[in-house]
């Protein structure tokens, strides 16, 4: 077993200073964030707020580009043309990079959204769309998407870095999706649930399904939503947990 773990945070997906002061307490136990940049969530100003902080933080920094659809939280998916979702996913990662570059950083990898990444998972099409725009747009950037999925398949395929994430609050289906969030169960809100679950994943490579099922399960990340209630709680409780194992929380 690997001896230290990514931890990241969706991030910059408010407006108020109480979002950005949530935001920057999280970043105390996570290596990496993906930060909204302006499809389902985020301005120029919440992207240059956030991107400041996690470069203060010492995080590895991801864009979080969605379907263009404030309106819905970018958790519906979209009809939409190859054309123009290829122009949004370009636009929105173009918008963070230029930000977290002035700002002296370097931007790491992409992580889609909500239904854009759930229908990814699902759309081996779809997904190879959303993979040719980044590496068009800037091929050193890695793909963070399902573990499991065959987006690692299709990253590799098109020569492209994947990172297969797992999800500390998400439950799963029998398949290996992440469970609808309108389904009873399928976000975990109690800690210690999301620590055994996490604890699982890490020393055992595998995840019980939301009906009882094991699934193998290998990745290279765990995410935990800063929406989450009891995200704070959430990531305290699971940080120190893994150092107590003896793992370092770590990007690298």
């Amino acid at each position: 077993m690997s001896r230290h773990i990514d931890l990241n945070c969706d991030m910059g997906e408010g407006e108020t200073e109480a979002s950005a002061a949530l935001d920057r307490e999280l970043m105390q136990f996570i290596s990496s964030c993906s930060i909204a940049c302006g499809g389902h969530a985020g301005s120029e100003h919440s992207m240059r707020q956030t991107a400041a902080s996690a470069l203060n933080a010492g995080l590895r920094i991801g864009a979080h580009p969605s379907y263009p659809d404030r309106e819905n939280f970018g958790r519906q998916s979209m009809s939409i043309s190859e054309s123009a979702l290829s122009a949004a996913i370009t636009e929105q990662t173009a918008a963070l990079k230029a930000i977290v570059t002035e700002l002296g950083g370097e931007l790491s990898f992409v992580k889609p959204h909500g239904a854009l990444y759930n229908d990814m998972a699902r759309d081996a099409e779809l997904t190879s769309l959303v993979v040719t725009t980044i590496k068009a747009f800037d091929p050193t950037l890695k793909i963070m998407g399902l573990a499991g999925s065959h987006c690692s398949a299709i990253c590799e395929d098109l020569a492209m870095p994947f990172l297969g994430e797992a999800f500390a609050d998400r439950r799963y289906t029998d398949d290996g999706q992440l469970s609808p969030r309108s389904q009873d169960g399928a976000v975990i809100t109690e800690p210690e649930t999301a620590v055994e679950q996490i604890m699982s994943i890490v020393e055992q490579a595998r995840v019980e399904s939301i009906n009882g099922k094991w699934l193998p399960l290998q990745a290279q990340s765990i995410c935990v939503h800063s929406d989450t209630p009891g995200a704070l709680e959430h990531l305290t409780l699971i940080s120190n947990h893994l150092i107590s194992r003896g793992l370092t929380i770590d990007a690298t």
